[in-house]
């Protein structure tokens, strides 16, 4: 008689916000639902978007007060305690009127940035970055632009509007959320 047993695997523990900001910031993680999921590095093409974007947006968001613009060390909270989840956005901004919010455990923003900017990389599928666009408007950006440096273009996403995609023959303009910026789309798209 063969008697078989069964190991079941432990469970993984669910990392919190607290932990979540202690942890060295190299290599690069996102806290997904409570699971660390870490950031491949961006190759020269994604972070010459990220710095062309950041120009614009900073030189306009400092000439007129607005807020501040961060890159993509800041995290921000747009999901619950329980388990959490913390974005790193390519490029983000914070309007002066949400700038009181406090910070979580260091670089951690309590709720989304009024704009989130995401530079798709090869490896995100288009259910990754729809979770991801859902998860900033739900937890209350006001927009979030996907930019798609394979198509050259640049995806619009507010709430309560279906998606508006621009390519580089178009101009961007920031809306409610970024009022009086506007650009070419092809000045955020390297070379």
């Amino acid at each position: 008689m063969t008697t078989m047993t069964t190991q079941s695997r432990p469970a993984t523990r669910l990392v919190t916000l607290a932990e979540f900001a202690a942890l060295p910031k190299h290599p690069r993680y996102e806290l997904v639902k409570g699971k660390l999921v870490e950031q491949m590095s961006a190759s020269a093409e994604h972070e010459e978007s990220a710095v062309l974007v950041s120009h614009y947006i900073v030189a306009h968001v400092l000439a007129n007060r607005l807020g501040k613009v961060y890159g993509s060390n800041r995290g921000f909270v747009t999901g619950p305690d329980s388990p959490a989840t913390s974005r790193l956005p390519d490029v983000s901004f914070v309007s002066n009127a949400r700038l009181n919010r406090a910070e979580l455990h260091g670089m951690l923003y309590d709720g989304a940035p009024d704009l989130a900017i995401e530079i798709l990389s090869p490896g995100n599928s288009a259910a990754y970055m729809a979770r991801k666009v859902a998860e900033y408007l739900a937890a209350g950006s006001k927009a979030v632009w996907v930019i798609d440096l394979a198509r050259r273009t640049l995806t619009v996403h507010i709430p309560d509007a279906a998606p508006q995609t621009l390519t580089e023959r178009d101009s961007i303009d920031g809306g409610d959320y970024l009022p009086g910026f506007a650009c070419a789309v092809a000045d955020l798209l390297p070379g």
